[in-house]
Protein backbone atom coordinates (compact mmCIF):
# COMPACT_ATOMS: atom_id res chain seq x y z
CA UNK A 1 0.00 0.00 0.00
CA UNK A 2 1.14 3.69 -0.95
CA UNK A 3 1.99 5.99 1.88
CA UNK A 4 -0.79 8.53 2.06
CA UNK A 5 -0.56 11.81 0.10
CA UNK A 6 -1.11 13.68 3.61
CA UNK A 7 2.80 11.69 5.03
CA UNK A 8 4.40 12.54 1.86
CA UNK A 9 3.40 15.99 2.28
CA UNK A 10 4.23 15.63 5.69
CA UNK A 11 7.68 14.47 4.72
CA UNK A 12 8.01 16.86 1.87
CA UNK A 13 7.91 19.97 4.22
CA UNK A 14 9.98 18.61 6.97
CA UNK A 15 12.60 18.06 4.30
CA UNK A 16 12.20 21.86 3.25
CA UNK A 17 12.85 22.99 6.65
CA UNK A 18 16.16 20.39 6.67
CA UNK A 19 17.33 22.39 3.55
CA UNK A 20 16.54 25.79 4.61
CA UNK A 21 18.56 25.13 7.84
CA UNK A 22 21.35 23.65 5.68
CA UNK A 23 21.24 26.61 3.48
CA UNK A 24 21.20 29.09 6.57
CA UNK A 25 24.46 27.28 7.82
CA UNK A 26 26.24 27.13 4.54
CA UNK A 27 25.76 30.72 4.02
CA UNK A 28 27.11 31.55 8.14
CA UNK A 29 30.02 29.08 6.87
CA UNK A 30 31.23 31.24 3.75
CA UNK A 31 30.41 34.43 6.03
CA UNK A 32 32.78 32.57 8.66
CA UNK A 33 35.20 32.14 6.09
CA UNK A 34 35.34 35.39 4.31
CA UNK A 35 35.93 37.44 7.69
CA UNK A 36 38.79 35.26 8.76
CA UNK A 37 40.52 36.05 4.84
CA UNK A 38 39.04 39.66 4.42
CA UNK A 39 41.00 42.48 5.52
CA UNK A 40 42.00 46.12 4.81
CA UNK A 41 45.14 47.34 2.32
CA UNK A 42 48.35 47.06 4.36
CA UNK A 43 47.08 44.95 6.95
CA UNK A 44 47.24 40.84 7.75
CA UNK A 45 44.23 38.83 7.79
CA UNK A 46 42.48 38.03 11.29
CA UNK A 47 43.61 34.26 10.39
CA UNK A 48 47.08 35.27 11.10
CA UNK A 49 45.75 36.38 14.43
CA UNK A 50 45.95 34.02 17.76
CA UNK A 51 42.36 36.02 19.42
CA UNK A 52 40.41 35.53 15.83
CA UNK A 53 40.99 31.95 15.94
CA UNK A 54 39.04 32.00 19.49
CA UNK A 55 36.62 34.30 17.97
CA UNK A 56 36.31 31.27 15.28
CA UNK A 57 35.92 28.98 17.46
CA UNK A 58 32.96 30.73 19.28
CA UNK A 59 31.47 31.35 15.86
CA UNK A 60 31.32 27.69 15.25
CA UNK A 61 29.88 26.67 18.51
CA UNK A 62 26.71 29.08 17.54
CA UNK A 63 26.60 27.70 14.05
CA UNK A 64 27.00 24.08 15.37
CA UNK A 65 24.23 24.69 17.95
CA UNK A 66 21.75 26.47 15.57
CA UNK A 67 21.78 23.40 13.16
CA UNK A 68 21.56 21.11 15.88
CA UNK A 69 19.00 22.85 18.07
CA UNK A 70 15.71 21.22 19.24
CA UNK A 71 13.44 22.12 21.67
CA UNK A 72 14.78 21.52 25.08
CA UNK A 73 18.08 22.08 24.47
CA UNK A 74 18.29 25.98 25.78
CA UNK A 75 21.42 25.51 27.71
CA UNK A 76 23.39 25.10 24.51
CA UNK A 77 22.26 28.43 23.93
CA UNK A 78 23.06 29.75 27.45
CA UNK A 79 26.50 28.07 26.87
CA UNK A 80 26.96 30.16 23.44
CA UNK A 81 25.92 33.25 25.07
CA UNK A 82 28.48 32.62 27.89
CA UNK A 83 31.58 31.93 25.23
CA UNK A 84 30.40 34.87 23.43
CA UNK A 85 30.49 37.05 26.72
CA UNK A 86 33.72 36.20 27.44
CA UNK A 87 35.42 36.45 23.88
CA UNK A 88 33.91 39.88 23.57
CA UNK A 89 36.08 40.79 26.85
CA UNK A 90 39.02 39.47 25.88
CA UNK A 91 39.06 41.17 22.62
CA UNK A 92 38.05 44.30 24.97
CA UNK A 93 41.01 43.51 27.03
CA UNK A 94 43.36 43.75 24.29
CA UNK A 95 42.10 46.45 22.84
CA UNK A 96 42.35 45.64 19.12
CA UNK A 97 41.91 48.02 16.69
CA UNK A 98 40.92 46.02 13.67
CA UNK A 99 37.98 44.74 12.98
CA UNK A 100 37.10 41.32 14.87
CA UNK A 101 35.61 37.92 13.80
CA UNK A 102 31.61 38.23 14.91
CA UNK A 103 29.69 38.07 12.14
CA UNK A 104 28.29 35.23 11.67
CA UNK A 105 28.76 34.80 15.21
CA UNK A 106 25.99 37.48 15.42
CA UNK A 107 23.76 35.90 13.10
CA UNK A 108 23.85 32.66 14.29
CA UNK A 109 23.09 34.10 18.26
CA UNK A 110 19.92 36.45 16.71
CA UNK A 111 18.78 33.04 15.47
CA UNK A 112 19.37 31.56 18.64
CA UNK A 113 17.47 34.38 20.36
CA UNK A 114 14.46 33.47 18.21
CA UNK A 115 14.65 30.00 19.93
CA UNK A 116 15.17 31.75 23.44
CA UNK A 117 11.93 33.62 22.70
CA UNK A 118 9.71 30.81 21.76
CA UNK A 119 10.60 28.90 24.45
CA UNK A 120 10.58 30.97 27.47
CA UNK A 121 10.47 29.17 30.10
CA UNK A 122 12.46 26.37 29.11
CA UNK A 123 15.20 25.37 31.49
CA UNK A 124 17.60 26.74 32.29
CA UNK A 125 15.60 29.77 32.94
CA UNK A 126 14.44 32.82 31.22
CA UNK A 127 17.91 34.63 32.07
CA UNK A 128 19.31 32.79 28.85
CA UNK A 129 17.44 35.21 26.82
CA UNK A 130 18.71 38.42 28.42
CA UNK A 131 22.22 37.29 28.76
CA UNK A 132 21.97 36.35 25.05
CA UNK A 133 20.64 39.64 23.74
CA UNK A 134 23.61 41.41 25.76
CA UNK A 135 26.43 39.35 23.92
CA UNK A 136 24.97 39.99 20.73
CA UNK A 137 25.02 43.69 21.31
CA UNK A 138 28.42 43.74 22.74
CA UNK A 139 29.68 41.71 19.42
CA UNK A 140 28.58 45.04 17.64
CA UNK A 141 29.86 47.36 19.78
CA UNK A 142 33.31 45.73 21.04
CA UNK A 143 33.90 43.25 18.00
CA UNK A 144 32.49 44.67 15.03
CA UNK A 145 31.87 48.12 14.80
CA UNK A 146 35.13 49.65 15.42
CA UNK A 147 35.77 52.12 12.85
CA UNK A 148 34.72 55.89 13.53
CA UNK A 149 31.66 56.71 12.84
CA UNK A 150 30.56 52.84 13.06
CA UNK A 151 29.19 52.17 16.60
CA UNK A 152 25.93 54.15 16.65
CA UNK A 153 24.76 53.48 13.01
CA UNK A 154 25.36 49.55 13.42
CA UNK A 155 24.19 49.13 16.93
CA UNK A 156 21.12 50.49 16.31
CA UNK A 157 20.92 48.18 12.97
CA UNK A 158 21.68 45.70 15.33
CA UNK A 159 18.80 46.74 18.30
CA UNK A 160 16.26 47.12 15.27
CA UNK A 161 17.24 42.99 14.51
CA UNK A 162 16.99 42.31 17.50
CA UNK A 163 13.40 43.63 18.27
CA UNK A 164 12.04 41.78 15.12
CA UNK A 165 13.50 39.20 16.33
CA UNK A 166 12.02 39.24 19.63
CA UNK A 167 8.58 40.53 18.06
CA UNK A 168 8.54 36.97 15.93
CA UNK A 169 9.41 35.12 19.20
CA UNK A 170 6.99 36.20 21.07
CA UNK A 171 4.42 35.51 18.32
CA UNK A 172 5.65 32.01 17.80
CA UNK A 173 5.18 31.94 22.08
CA UNK A 174 1.76 33.01 21.65
CA UNK A 175 0.87 30.52 19.19
CA UNK A 176 2.01 27.49 20.74
CA UNK A 177 0.58 28.85 24.16
CA UNK A 178 -2.45 29.37 22.21
CA UNK A 179 -3.02 25.57 20.25
CA UNK A 180 -1.80 23.94 23.89
CA UNK A 181 -4.85 25.95 25.94
CA UNK A 182 -7.03 25.43 23.05
CA UNK A 183 -6.57 21.58 22.97
CA UNK A 184 -6.39 21.34 27.44
CA UNK A 185 -9.81 23.04 26.73
CA UNK A 186 -11.25 19.92 24.53
CA UNK A 187 -9.48 17.27 26.40
CA UNK A 188 -10.73 18.78 30.22
CA UNK A 189 -14.92 18.78 28.06
CA UNK A 190 -14.21 15.12 27.15
CA UNK A 191 -13.12 14.22 30.45
CA UNK A 192 -16.40 15.50 31.72
CA UNK A 193 -17.99 13.47 28.40
CA UNK A 194 -16.16 10.03 29.65
CA UNK A 195 -17.58 10.64 33.08
CA UNK A 196 -21.01 10.65 31.70
CA UNK A 197 -20.45 7.53 29.74
CA UNK A 198 -19.21 5.46 32.26
CA UNK A 199 -22.58 5.35 33.73
CA UNK A 200 -23.55 3.99 30.46
CA UNK A 201 -21.15 1.69 30.08
CA UNK A 202 -20.89 0.26 33.48
CA UNK A 203 -24.69 0.07 33.73
CA UNK A 204 -24.49 -2.13 31.00
CA UNK A 205 -22.37 -4.66 32.25
CA UNK A 206 -24.23 -4.35 35.61
CA UNK A 207 -27.63 -5.24 33.71
CA UNK A 208 -25.74 -8.16 32.39
CA UNK A 209 -24.83 -9.77 35.94
CA UNK A 210 -28.33 -8.99 36.86
CA UNK A 211 -29.88 -10.76 34.24
CA UNK A 212 -27.64 -14.17 34.73
CA UNK A 213 -28.15 -14.10 38.31
CA UNK A 214 -32.16 -13.52 38.09
CA UNK A 215 -32.01 -16.29 35.11
CA UNK A 216 -29.72 -18.93 37.68
CA UNK A 217 -32.76 -18.45 40.01
CA UNK A 218 -35.46 -19.89 37.44
CA UNK A 219 -33.59 -22.60 35.40
CA UNK A 220 -32.02 -25.77 36.18
CA UNK A 221 -28.77 -24.59 34.76
CA UNK A 222 -25.02 -25.25 36.76
CA UNK A 223 -24.46 -23.01 39.72
CA UNK A 224 -20.65 -22.92 38.20
CA UNK A 225 -21.47 -21.82 34.96
CA UNK A 226 -23.36 -19.15 35.96
CA UNK A 227 -21.27 -18.23 38.89
CA UNK A 228 -18.90 -18.19 35.81
CA UNK A 229 -20.92 -16.08 33.84
CA UNK A 230 -21.59 -13.63 36.54
CA UNK A 231 -17.51 -13.23 37.26
CA UNK A 232 -17.22 -12.82 33.62
CA UNK A 233 -19.61 -9.46 32.78
CA UNK A 234 -18.06 -8.15 36.42
CA UNK A 235 -14.71 -8.27 35.13
CA UNK A 236 -15.90 -6.77 32.14
CA UNK A 237 -17.81 -4.21 33.96
CA UNK A 238 -14.85 -3.70 36.28
CA UNK A 239 -12.49 -3.32 33.06
CA UNK A 240 -14.60 -0.51 31.56
CA UNK A 241 -14.52 1.39 34.59
CA UNK A 242 -10.96 0.92 35.18
CA UNK A 243 -10.34 2.22 31.46
CA UNK A 244 -12.71 5.25 31.98
CA UNK A 245 -11.24 6.19 34.95
CA UNK A 246 -7.48 5.81 33.26
CA UNK A 247 -8.65 8.43 30.19
CA UNK A 248 -10.05 10.63 33.04
CA UNK A 249 -6.86 10.76 35.01
CA UNK A 250 -4.57 10.93 32.21
CA UNK A 251 -3.31 14.82 31.29
CA UNK A 252 -2.93 14.35 28.00
CA UNK A 253 -6.21 12.95 27.13
CA UNK A 254 -7.79 14.25 24.31
CA UNK A 255 -11.27 14.11 22.49
CA UNK A 256 -14.28 15.15 21.02
CA UNK A 257 -17.39 16.38 22.86
CA UNK A 258 -19.80 14.38 20.90
CA UNK A 259 -22.73 12.96 22.40
CA UNK A 260 -22.54 9.23 23.64
CA UNK A 261 -23.71 6.60 20.38
CA UNK A 262 -24.02 3.09 18.85
CA UNK A 263 -24.19 1.19 15.91
CA UNK A 264 -27.95 1.58 15.52
CA UNK A 265 -27.86 5.51 15.48
CA UNK A 266 -25.45 5.67 12.93
CA UNK A 267 -27.96 5.31 10.00
CA UNK A 268 -30.32 7.76 11.64
CA UNK A 269 -27.14 10.30 11.88
CA UNK A 270 -26.39 9.31 7.82
CA UNK A 271 -30.05 9.99 7.11
CA UNK A 272 -29.76 13.59 8.89
CA UNK A 273 -26.99 14.54 7.19
CA UNK A 274 -28.27 13.11 3.83
CA UNK A 275 -31.60 15.68 4.33
CA UNK A 276 -28.84 18.65 4.20
CA UNK A 277 -28.35 18.25 0.73
CA UNK A 278 -25.62 15.17 0.40
CA UNK A 279 -26.23 12.51 -0.88
CA UNK A 280 -25.27 10.30 2.00
CA UNK A 281 -25.87 6.11 2.19
CA UNK A 282 -25.12 3.68 5.12
CA UNK A 283 -24.17 0.00 5.33
CA UNK A 284 -23.81 -1.53 8.38
CA UNK A 285 -22.32 -5.53 8.26
CA UNK A 286 -25.26 -7.18 9.98
CA UNK A 287 -22.99 -9.72 11.72
CA UNK A 288 -21.76 -6.47 13.94
CA UNK A 289 -25.83 -6.54 15.66
CA UNK A 290 -27.08 -7.81 18.55
CA UNK A 291 -24.24 -6.83 20.76
CA UNK A 292 -21.60 -8.40 18.62
CA UNK A 293 -19.64 -5.04 19.60
CA UNK A 294 -18.60 -3.87 23.37
CA UNK A 295 -20.90 -0.71 24.26
CA UNK A 296 -17.50 1.41 24.19
CA UNK A 297 -16.21 0.38 20.73
CA UNK A 298 -19.71 1.06 19.48
CA UNK A 299 -19.87 4.44 20.73
CA UNK A 300 -16.38 5.16 19.13
CA UNK A 301 -17.67 4.30 15.73
CA UNK A 302 -20.46 6.55 16.02
CA UNK A 303 -17.95 9.38 17.14
CA UNK A 304 -15.68 8.20 13.92
CA UNK A 305 -19.13 8.91 11.41
CA UNK A 306 -20.16 11.86 13.24
CA UNK A 307 -16.55 13.62 13.41
CA UNK A 308 -15.97 12.43 9.50
CA UNK A 309 -19.33 13.71 8.75
CA UNK A 310 -18.57 17.23 10.50
CA UNK A 311 -15.00 17.78 8.43
CA UNK A 312 -17.14 16.93 5.06
CA UNK A 313 -19.38 19.87 5.73
CA UNK A 314 -16.65 22.13 6.61
CA UNK A 315 -13.97 21.30 4.31
CA UNK A 316 -15.00 19.27 0.99
CA UNK A 317 -15.83 21.69 -1.39
CA UNK A 318 -18.52 20.56 -3.51
CA UNK A 319 -18.94 17.26 -2.13
CA UNK A 320 -22.26 15.37 -3.99
CA UNK A 321 -21.84 12.05 -2.95
CA UNK A 322 -20.71 10.52 0.83
CA UNK A 323 -20.39 6.56 1.91
CA UNK A 324 -20.66 5.33 5.04
CA UNK A 325 -19.52 1.29 6.12
CA UNK A 326 -19.05 0.08 9.16
CA UNK A 327 -17.84 -3.74 8.22
CA UNK A 328 -16.52 -6.60 9.83
CA UNK A 329 -12.88 -6.75 9.28
CA UNK A 330 -9.94 -9.31 10.15
CA UNK A 331 -8.56 -10.21 13.60
CA UNK A 332 -11.96 -9.79 15.32
CA UNK A 333 -12.70 -6.33 14.48
CA UNK A 334 -14.25 -3.85 12.87
CA UNK A 335 -14.06 -1.21 10.09
CA UNK A 336 -15.54 2.54 10.21
CA UNK A 337 -15.16 4.58 7.06
CA UNK A 338 -16.37 7.68 5.59
CA UNK A 339 -15.67 8.64 1.81
CA UNK A 340 -17.00 11.16 0.05
CA UNK A 341 -16.27 12.90 -3.48
CA UNK A 342 -15.41 16.58 -2.09
CA UNK A 343 -11.93 18.71 -3.45
CA UNK A 344 -10.54 19.92 -0.34
CA UNK A 345 -9.95 24.31 -0.33
CA UNK A 346 -7.04 26.11 -1.67
CA UNK A 347 -3.71 24.96 0.31
CA UNK A 348 -5.41 21.83 1.85
CA UNK A 349 -5.99 23.80 4.69
CA UNK A 350 -8.81 21.65 6.90
CA UNK A 351 -7.95 18.35 5.28
CA UNK A 352 -4.76 17.42 4.16
CA UNK A 353 -3.07 19.76 6.30
CA UNK A 354 -5.24 19.40 9.33
CA UNK A 355 -4.78 15.53 9.43
CA UNK A 356 -0.71 15.94 9.07
CA UNK A 357 -0.62 18.57 11.83
CA UNK A 358 -2.77 17.74 14.02
CA UNK A 359 -4.02 21.20 13.98
CA UNK A 360 -7.77 20.15 13.61
CA UNK A 361 -8.90 19.25 17.16
CA UNK A 362 -11.57 17.17 16.68
CA UNK A 363 -8.79 14.42 14.49
CA UNK A 364 -6.82 14.91 17.46
CA UNK A 365 -9.63 13.60 19.88
CA UNK A 366 -10.90 11.31 17.66
CA UNK A 367 -7.31 9.57 17.43
CA UNK A 368 -6.57 9.74 20.83
CA UNK A 369 -10.04 8.17 22.15
CA UNK A 370 -9.44 5.39 19.39
CA UNK A 371 -5.90 4.65 20.65
CA UNK A 372 -7.10 3.95 23.28
CA UNK A 373 -9.44 1.57 22.75
CA UNK A 374 -6.79 -0.37 20.53
CA UNK A 375 -7.96 0.68 17.92
CA UNK A 376 -6.29 2.91 14.67
CA UNK A 377 -7.28 5.39 12.89
CA UNK A 378 -6.08 6.95 8.81
CA UNK A 379 -7.23 10.23 7.24
CA UNK A 380 -6.16 10.72 3.79
CA UNK A 381 -6.88 11.87 0.28
CA UNK A 382 -8.59 9.02 -2.31
CA UNK A 383 -6.32 8.61 -5.18
CA UNK A 384 -9.66 8.76 -7.27
CA UNK A 385 -10.53 11.67 -5.98
CA UNK A 386 -11.81 12.83 -2.37
CA UNK A 387 -11.31 11.97 0.90
CA UNK A 388 -11.35 8.96 3.27
CA UNK A 389 -11.69 9.01 7.12
CA UNK A 390 -11.30 5.42 8.38
CA UNK A 391 -10.70 3.45 11.52
CA UNK A 392 -9.66 0.03 12.49
CA UNK A 393 -11.60 -0.74 15.84
CA UNK A 394 -11.30 -4.29 17.62
CA UNK A 395 -14.69 -5.65 18.93
CA UNK A 396 -13.53 -5.57 22.48
CA UNK A 397 -12.11 -2.81 23.40
CA UNK A 398 -7.90 -3.07 24.60
CA UNK A 399 -7.38 -5.16 28.22
CA UNK A 400 -6.31 -2.35 31.14
CA UNK A 401 -3.84 -3.03 33.45
CA UNK A 402 -5.14 -3.59 36.68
Amino acid sequence: MNAPKAAMSGRFNRLLMRLLKFGLVSVLLVILLAEMLSHNSGEKPPMFSWLAWVQWATSMLAIAVYAWYRPGRKRWIAAVAVASLVVTGIDAVYDQVVRGVGTAELLAMGLLLLFAIRHWDAAPGRWVAFVLGAAILLIGGVRLFTYEGSDVGGTAMVVMAMLSVIGFGAYLRSMDKLRRETQEEVRRAERLELAREMHDFVAHHVTGMVVLAQAGQVTDTDPRKAFADIEEAGLAALASMRRMVRMLRADDTGGGVNPLGDLSQIEDLVDRFSREGTDATCFISPELAGGAVAPEIAATAHRVVREALTNVRKHARGATRVRVVVAAASGQGLEVSVRDDGRAPRGRFGRESLAQSGAGLGLVGLRERIEAVGGQLRAQERPEGGWETAAWLPREAAPVEV
